[in-house]
């Protein structure tokens, strides 16, 4: 099965990624650039047929931006979750898993994802429906980092957490409202921090699953904050505990 990448950075990031097979890159006559040369060059590299069209073609291919470029490229390589563990067993540093409870914004979704990965996140869980899917909106949003991220899509979140703390692997949730705050907890061990919908947040039989659960402190009278901002937030306190800065 085949999808349609698109935007400088999502196709240059799956041609270094090399985790895609590659069927045909479309490059929009009159367009060019430094970036657009050094994906082509990458594209030739790796001996990929380039096919040269108008803007038009384009439109007809995908609804999308695009940047003058697109790739026709084999599905996303989601992983077993067995990738993700055994990742975060060969790193020196503790474990460090994001789940995400049903984010359906594919916004979302791509904002986390590359925070997760500029952070070091071993590997991302996502439900296997109801939720955004690690599509090409996703990557484009992510700027690529899509393309190098460890992924697993699960049935059963609650599940996978209960495998995660039999494996010694401690569940921090966030919540609004929760007595304990982010930085109330030490961040110095294995851990998998689990981010809610962004309407419904974490799920009753997923929040039973947590050992902790815990707020980002804000003033009134602002709301919850964004899922892709919280997140943020939560995934460089464990960065910034685990470096030792203060």
């Amino acid at each position: 099965m085949s999808e349609l990448l698109y935007g400088i950075h999502s196709v240059s990031e799956a041609l270094k990624a090399g985790r895609r097979n590659f069927e045909k890159i479309y490059i929009a006559r009159r367009r060019s650039s430094k970036r657009l040369a050094a994906v082509l060059a990458l594209a030739a590299a790796k001996q990929v047929p380039i096919q040269s069209g108008e803007a038009a073609v384009f439109e007809r291919l995908s609804n999308h931006i695009h940047q003058g470029i697109a790739a026709k490229v084999s599905s996303y390589p989601l992983v077993d979750l067995s990738a993700i563990l055994e990742k975060s067993t060969a790193d020196i540093q503790p474990a460090f898993i994001l789940v995400l409870d049903h984010i359906v914004d594919p916004q979302n979704l791509g904002s986390l994802i590359r925070t997760a990965l500029a952070a070091g996140v071993h590997g991302i869980i996502l439900p296997r429906v109801r939720a955004a899917s690690p599509s090409p909106t996703v990557s484009r949003v992510s700027a690529g980092g899509m393309e190098h991220a460890l992924i697993a899509c699960v049935t059963n979140v609650s599940e996978v957490l209960k495998r995660f703390r039999e494996k010694g692997i401690w569940i921090v949730g966030t919540v609004t409202g929760s007595s304990a705050d982010l930085y109330s907890v030490d961040f110095n061990m294995d851990v998998a921090l689990v981010i809610g919908n962004e309407e419904k947040g974490i799920r009753p039989l997923v929040r039973k699953q947590c050992d902790f659960l815990v707020s980002i402190p804000q003033t009134e009278p602002v709301g919850s904050l964004n899922a892709a901002v919280a997140g943020a937030i939560a995934i460089y306190e464990v960065v910034r505990q685990r470096s030792g800065v203060r």
